[in-house]
C-alpha cells in the first residue's frame, strides 16, 4: 500500500465515524421510494450519469426493511432481499449487492477478497454525485466490513427467532396434545417391481383427528411433522417419505417389506403397508481388477515407476439354492456370493430363476511405460501387463433346475509402451 492510498484510508476512518456502525436499516430511515439518478462506473472507472431515472422501491417491515426493489433500465425488476435483518449491511441479488450509504445508493459486486466493485451509483432526483471510483468502493468496502463486525450478536438474534418460529409452527401442526383417532401410511407412487436395488418407494402420513379432520404430512400437502413419528420398517431402509429394499436378502424377512409407523404422541396408534418382494431385477457383482496406475491405491504399498501391472479379477464362488416365496409360493433363487481374494461373504440375493445374476471379474488394465530418458530406456520402457479375468466358482444345491447367470472375466490389454 503507497503512502497516499495509506492517507486515503485514514481519512475515510474519520470520514465514517459518524455513520459506518449505522446499519442500513437506520441509514434507509433517510430513504425513501421513488425515482434515482444513475451513474454508471465507464471502462475508465468514471461515473457517467444515465438520461433515465430507475425507480426503486423500498418494503419496510416495521423498524427494518425486508427488500429493496429496482427496476433497473426502468424495465427489469430486480428484487434485493435482506442479508441479516435485524442488522442489516447490504440487500442481495443475484451476484450483486445494493448499500445505502449517506450520501448515495451503491450497485456492487463483492469479491472473496473483501473489496467492492461498484457498476452503479443511485440518488435520489434532485441531487447529484460526483466522487471517485476507486475512493468511493473503498469506501463502500470499509462501510460494508464495518457492519460485518457488529452482526454476531444480530446473526444469533435471527437465528434463534427462526428456531422460536420453527418451533412454534411445528407445535401448531404436530398431533402433540390433540386427539386423534388413528393414522394412516398413504402411497404417493405404486412400486411395480420390489427387490434388490428397485426405485424408491414413497410414502405419506395421515392422521384423522376425532373431529374428523386430516393432518398430512408435506409430501401429501400438509404440514404434520415427521418429527411427530417413529419409523420401525422391516427389509427397507428406516426412513421417512422414501424407502429403498434391502440390498442383503437375509434383512429381508418373510420375503416382503413392511413400512411400520407409530405416532409419538399417542404410541398406541400404529400404522403399517406390506408388499411382497417381486425379486425381478437384474443384478451386477462388480469384482474386477485395479488398473495399473492405481496399483499403489489398491495395494496400499509405494510403487516405483511407470509400467504397472494391473491386478486380476478376484476369484468368486457362488451358492445358490432354490426356495420357495414364503408370500408367493413361487420358485426363487437365494445366492450368496463369496470373494476368495477377501475371504468374505460381499452379497445375499433372492432372484426368479429367470432374473440373470451378472458377474464381472475382468483384469485391470495395465499402465502406460515410461517416455524414456538418455540413460536406461532410451526409447522408453515397455507398457505393464494387464491382469487376468478372475474364476468363478458355482455351487448349485440340488433344488436348482434353472439359474440365469452371466459372467464376464476378460483379461485386460496391457499398457502402451513408451516413446
Amino acid at each position: 500500500m503507497n503512502y497516499m492510498r495509506f492517507l486515503l484510508l485514514i481519512f475515510l476512518c474519520f470520514v465514517h465515524n459518524s455513520y459506518a456502525q449505522q446499519n442500513q436499516n437506520e441509514i434507509l430511515r433517510n430513504y425513501d421510494s421513488g425515482d434515482y439518478n444513475v451513474y454508471k462506473v465507464t471502462d475508465k472507472k468514471k461515473f457517467e450519469k444515465v438520461k433515465k431515472t430507475w425507480p426503486i422501491t423500498i418494503t419496510k417491515n416495521g423498524d427494518g426493511v425486508a427488500e429493496v426493489m429496482v427496476k433497473r433500465s426502468g424495465i427489469l425488476d430486480e428484487s434485493f432481499a435482506v442479508d441479516v435483518p435485524g442488522y442489516p449491511a447490504y440487500f442481495g441479488f443475484n451476484v450483486y449487492r445494493l448499500s445505502f450509504l449517506k450520501n448515495y445508493v451503491a450497485y456492487y459486486e463483492w469479491s472473496g477478497k473483501q473489496n467492492a466493485k461498484i457498476k452503479y451509483i443511485f440518488v435520489p432526483v434532485g441531487k447529484s454525485f460526483s466522487g471517485n471510483w476507486e475512493k468511493t468502493n473503498i469506501e463502500v468496502a470499509t462501510y460494508a466490513k464495518a457492519i460485518f463486525a457488529n452482526q454476531t450478536n444480530a446473526r444469533a438474534d435471527v437465528k434463534q427467532e427462526k428456531a422460536a418460529m420453527a418451533e412454534a409452527d411445528r407445535k401448531a401442526n404436530s398431533l402433540e396434545g390433540k386427539q386423534v383417532s388413528k393414522i394412516e401410511i398413504e402411497l404417493t407412487n405404486i412400486p411395480q417391481k420390489v427387490a434388490h436395488f428397485s426405485e424408491a418407494i414413497n410414502f405419506g402420513v395421515i392422521a384423522i383427528l376425532k373431529d374428523g379432520s386430516k393432518a398430512k404430512t408435506p409430501n401429501l400437502g400438509g404440514k404434520l411433522p415427521w418429527s411427530d413419528f417413529k419409523m420401525n420398517h422391516i427389509g427397507c431402509s428406516n426412513t421417512t417419505e422414501m424407502v429403498r429394499v434391502e440390498e442383503d436378502a437375509s434383512k429381508i424377512y418373510n420375503d416382503e417389506i413392511v413400512l411400520k409407523v407409530a405416532s409419538v404422541f399417542h404410541p398406541s396408534l400404529k400404522a403399517q403397508m406390506a408388499f411382497s418382494t417381486t425379486n425381478d431385477i437384474s443384478i451386477q457383482v462388480n469384482r474386477n481388477g485395479f488398473r495399473g496406475s492405481e496399483r499403489h491405491i489398491a495395494t496400499k504399498k509405494a510403487v516405483f515407476g511407470a509400467s504397472q501391472r494391473g491386478g486380476n479379477g478376484h476369484n468368486i464362488r457362488i451358492k445358490v439354492k432354490t426356495v420357495k416365496h414364503k408370500k408367493e409360493g413361487i420358485s426363487i433363487n437365494k445366492i450368496e456370493v463369496f470373494d476368495e481374494n477377501e475371504g468374505n461373504v460381499i452379497a445375499r440375493y433372492k432372484l426368479t430363476p429367470e432374473t440373470t445374476l451378472i458377474v464381472n471379474v475382468n483384469g485391470g488394465a495395465g499402465q502406460w511405460g515410461s517416455k524414456g530418458s538418455s540413460n536406461a530406456f532410451p526409447n522408453g520402457d515397455h507398457g505393464g501387463a494387464g491382469g487376468n479375468g478372475g474364476n468363478v466358482t458355482v455351487i448349485k444345491d440340488p433344488s436348482v433346475s434353472k439359474f440365469s447367470l452371466t459372467v464376464n472375466n476378460k483379461g485386460a490389454r496391457g499398457g502402451d509402451g513408451g516413446a
